[in-house]
């Protein structure tokens, strides 16, 4: 074979090769988009509304929240801690601890307008109230 020949051929399979993957590009890339892109709008609606929790720290003895918020205790240690309130009608609580193989903190869920106290009790018995002042969610 000539030096052309050669040259022809390397180029030929070059561009072969880049036109292969430029196709594979091509349809990845594609398939990505339509990935991404929600099925229907209907599809994406039930997480349009959803808001990020209420956090309450280790040391905060006060939160603000609406209706229907939830609100999650970090704490300290998990072993041991549990909360509880004298206020139900306004939040439903619910301890933390292993579930479904991971470890989640307590949390409640705002009911009612209001002011709730949850008491959050420590391993070593110590306690501290938080007072949760409930509004009425806003309508849109």
């Amino acid at each position: 074979m000539t030096r052309t020949g050669r040259i022809v051929a390397i180029s030929a399979t070059a561009l072969l090769g880049i036109s292969v993957l430029a196709a594979c590009s091509a349809s990845t890339s594609s398939t990505e988009n339509k990935a991404a892109a929600p099925a229907s709008s209907a599809a994406a609606a039930p997480n349009a509304n959803m808001e990020a929790p209420i956090i309450v720290g280790p040391t905060d003895t006060t939160a603000t929240a609406q209706v229907g918020n939830k609100i999650v205790f970090n704490v300290d240690k998990l072993a041991g801690t549990t909360i509880s309130t004298s206020t139900p009608d306004l939040v439903s609580i619910s301890q933390g601890g292993e579930q479904d193989g991971a470890e989640v903190n307590p949390g409640a869920e705002a009911l009612a307008a209001g002011t709730a106290i949850v008491t959050v009790t420590n391993p070593d018995s110590s306690m501290r109230d938080v007072t949760i002042t409930i509004t009425d969610s806003l309508t849109q």
